[in-house]
């Protein structure tokens, strides 16, 4: 299974994604506790 791979909290490791995000080229699996934090933030990516 598949775990998450929020590049700004890499110590997370849930495995519900709900998204992949794409960073320099690579999809990286992200759960729904990250994205609600990733959406909250202003980082431009």
């Amino acid at each position: 299974m598949e775990h998450c791979k929020n590049p700004w909290k890499s110590a997370c490791k849930s495995e519900n994604i709900k998204l992949y995000i794409q960073v320099k080229g690579e999809n990286l699996p992200i759960c729904s506790r990250c994205w609600s934090d990733i959406a909250d933030q202003d980082n431009e990516w």
